[in-house]
């Protein structure tokens, strides 16, 4: 018996308006597709241990702000935006209490979790970045090396480098405390 098909990214943002609307049916099929990605991206920063705590504190969290959730958005950038604020929460208590922890990916090629994760993070930055205005889109593309770099004065560009980091972070779902 073949394992059952992954929910496609319309599937998982039906299954997120769901919950952010108290459905409760619609947690368990969310949090098994989302909880493997979660500690795919948590393992290629951290170590196996500290992946997982952050795979399943990043789940804790979306949950727990799943009623701020706006229907109709895609849940991947946000999701991919809490896991990579715990990811960044783990590596900052660790350091402060002197411990090391892998801050490198494993060296190897790519298993294909990751490839994919690699995959969704970049299609949904794509997306947020395809929803900024073209001068934030354009900053954005050249911090990236996408584009050509700017020909404005460099604190003119650090500023729209602020604003549209501002615009990528709400559309992130920064907004929503991830």
């Amino acid at each position: 018996m073949a394992p059952p098909r992954p929910p496609s990214e319309a599937e998982l943002d039906v299954l997120m308006a769901r919950v952010s609307d108290g459905d409760r049916q619609a947690f368990t099929p969310l949090f098994q597709a989302l909880h493997p990605r979660a500690l795919g991206v948590a393992s290629r920063r951290l170590e196996r241990a500290h992946a997982a705590e952050v795979a399943q504190s990043s789940m804790v969290k979306l949950f727990a702000s799943a009623s701020a959730f706006t229907p109709g958005r895609p849940v991947l950038p946000w999701f991919y935006a809490v896991v990579a604020n715990e990811v960044r929460a783990e590596l900052r208590r660790h350091r402060r209490a002197g411990g090391e922890l892998s801050d490198e990916l494993a060296e190897g090629s790519p298993s294909a979790d990751d490839a994919l994760a690699e995959r969704e993070l970049r299609r949904a930055l794509q997306h947020c970045v395809d929803a900024l205005d073209p001068v934030s889109a354009e900053a954005i593309a050249s911090l990236l090396g996408d584009g050509p770099p700017p020909t404005i004065a460099p604190a003119a560009y650090r500023k729209r480098l602020s604003r549209a980091y501002a615009r990528l972070r709400f559309l992130l779902g920064g907004d929503h405390g991830g």
